[in-house]
């Protein structure tokens, strides 16, 4: 009930925090940038998040969420799936993380052009990518494996955690990067002077 209880999203995502937005407005996930990408859709998830502002609690780090979670100051929260399962793990939490409607986003790897250790980098990107090493991070953190092979070798202790986990990808949402390439300047102003009122 996000009428009478407290939520908390990020302050400094634009990204993510729209789409929720529509996502609670009732829009599909496999609708929300065809939505977004009309005015009269990102009206309607300001219009949402008008709705919802007087119990948001907006965080600017990654620790805050789950500090506010464990104080019970809110009782749901954007928060970073591999943090939520640490703090799970490291002190006995039972936060719980819902797929359905969660935004996953890949990153990568790079070396910028002209770095003075490139073969240092090109060595550990090499290492980190080999199947038989990334099956052993979600031991340390629960984020996405990008080698197919590793990931269907993960044990079963941990595979459940994972966004990639199918049964965890099939409800979520992608991050349309090209959408905010395109976007970014124009929904970050009005999203930064709409917080700020």
């Amino acid at each position: 009930d996000v009428k009478s209880s407290r939520q908390t999203l990020p302050a400094q995502r634009r990204q993510y925090t729209l789409e929720f937005a529509l996502l609670a407005d009732g829009v599909s996930k496999d609708e929300i940038y065809d939505v977004l990408s009309t005015p009269e859709g990102v009206d309607r998830a300001f219009k949402k998040l008008d709705e919802l502002k007087p119990n948001i609690v907006w965080w600017e780090a990654g620790a805050q969420p789950l500090q506010l979670l464990a104080s019970d100051e809110v009782v749901m929260a954007s928060a970073y799936n591999g943090r939520i399962t640490g703090i799970n793990r490291s002190e006995g939490k039972n936060f719980k993380v819902v797929w359905p409607g969660s935004i996953y986003a890949v990153d990568s790897w790079v070396i910028l052009k002209d770095a003075e250790n490139k073969d240092v980098g090109l060595d550990f990107i090499a290492f980190a990518s080999q199947p038989e090493n990334q099956v052993k991070l979600p031991k340390y953190v629960a984020y996405g494996l990008p080698n197919k092979e590793a990931a269907s070798k993960v044990p079963a202790e941990f595979a459940s955690d994972l966004p990639t986990a199918e049964a965890n990808l099939k409800d979520s949402l992608p991050l349309n990067v090209d959408f905010w390439i395109d976007n970014s300047e124009e929904l970050t102003k009005r999203f930064n002077a709409w917080l700020a009122q």
